[in-house]
């Protein structure tokens, strides 16, 4: 079978992914837990939004407060079930308060970490840590009451359960790929407060697993933001080559809040295309035309601006066109033959730094060297990386630009 995949990247990469859990707790129920864990609530998965960087956002990276519990006391009572969200560092309480109750943590005097940053690398002490460690950080807002908000989370490993304002709500399972809970209900004007529960014990059906050839980096380990969106929005989009042959580029938009009979446009200015989709009761909408791009190839990494709209949202994308042929033990890049040149790179900062990679300066640098070393193609091992190596990779002079979504046609 033929396997097409379309997109713009600098260098084909091969991913293992991890397996990952993501569940948002729906705004009721969510203040008294009652010995059962955040999976075990009336709650579902919430979908991923694409695209942080076109969306208005308020960034929460820098100094967070952190408290380390090796035993957990701060989540389960002695019989090691969930306890109650007051009682749990959730609630973010301080003896001070009331010098009568056992509290015996204490945010305001505890140590601070680096977000985004592994534990490891910030404390000596932290080096060999496997276990919990909670973190919280505070952030000012002004809330609009015709917008939505989100917790984004670029990744934590291994084990997450958030809460904002004294409310669990949602946990992760899985430390390479990002999530977000929606917070629309729960957020209020002025200070909110969020705490995080970040646990990255090693698992046998975890990755990595029990006996692993890579370190287990725990923590909050790439950005964390607060998104804002429209009631209706832009929630997911792909656009893709479908037909190098004939030219047919097509795709779909996936609006979120969306009744059915919106209207959302896609828009590439330089292939002088602007197209129109009505979405469907599920928000829904395919869409197709013709064009010809210029393919995208390491010797030439073209990529256009495209603009994916609905009412007042727009989202703007930097995206490039190529096909990826399996024929045989041939691989054809555009149709023709391709002699993939490469190595493997964990997600680990260049030499003589320490740590988890996190930023675009850390994706540079590597990718660097493995052009100096004649490369075109580089293998992500063993698990999704931060976005900078996707989007940097595909990037001609290592612009910052806007990456698109991989997809694979059979």
């Amino acid at each position: 079978m033929r396997r097409i995949v379309a997109s713009a990247l600098f260098m084909l990469a091969a991913v293992l992914v991890s397996a990952q859990d993501a569940t948002m707790a729906s705004a009721n129920g969510l203040s008294d837990i009652r010995g059962q864990i955040v999976k075990e609530l009336n709650c579902g998965i919430y979908p991923q939004l694409v695209n942080i960087q076109s969306r208005s956002s308020m960034c929460l990276d820098g100094s967070w407060k952190a408290i380390v519990d090796q035993y957990e006391n701060g989540y389960y009572n002695y019989r090691l079930h969930p306890m109650p969200d007051s009682q749990t560092f959730f609630a973010d309480k301080s003896w001070k308060a009331d010098k009568t109750r056992l509290i015996e943590y204490d945010f305001d005097t505890d140590m601070s970490l680096q977000v985004p940053g592994d534990w490891n690398t910030q404390d000596d002490r932290l080096y060999y840590y496997e276990g919990t460690i909670w973190y919280r950080q505070k952030f000012n807002l002004t809330k609009d009451e015709g917008k939505r908000y989100f917790l984004y989370f670029g990744a934590a490993n291994y084990e997450t359960i958030a809460g904002v304002n004294g409310t669990v709500i949602g946990k992760h399972t899985g430390g390479y790929t990002p999530f977000n809970f929606e917070i629309t209900s729960i957020v209020k004007d002025g200070e909110n407060t969020v705490i995080v529960k970040v646990d990255n014990k090693r698992r046998l059906e975890g990755v990595p697993t029990v006996n692993s050839d890579w370190w287990n980096y725990g923590g909050l380990t790439r950005s964390v933001y607060v998104i804002e969106t429209p009631s209706v929005f832009v929630r997911d989009y792909s656009l893709s080559l479908q037909d190098r042959k004939k030219g047919i580029i097509g795709g779909y938009v996936q609006l979120d809040g969306a009744a059915g009979g919106e209207q959302v446009n896609i828009r590439v200015p330089e292939l002088k295309v602007s197209v129109d989709a009505v979405v469907n009761e599920a928000g829904y909408a395919e869409f197709e035309f013709k064009a010809k791009p210029v393919l995208w190839s390491p010797s030439m990494p073209k990529l256009y601006d495209v603009e994916v709209s609905s009412g007042s949202e727009v989202l703007k994308d930097r995206i490039g066109f190529r096909t990826i042929e399996a024929d045989g033990n041939r691989l054809l890049l555009n149709g023709e033959e391709i002699f993939c040149k490469g190595i493997c790179i964990h997600e680990e900062m260049p030499y003589g730094m320490n740590g988890r990679a996190f930023s675009r300066e850390h994706a540079l640098t590597l990718l660097n060297w493995a052009k100096e070393m004649n490369c075109n193609f580089v293998r992500l091992a063993h698990y999704p990386h931060n976005e900078y190596m996707i989007r940097e990779g595909q990037v001609e002079g290592w612009d910052t630009l806007r990456n698109f979504n991989q997809k694979i046609v059979e």
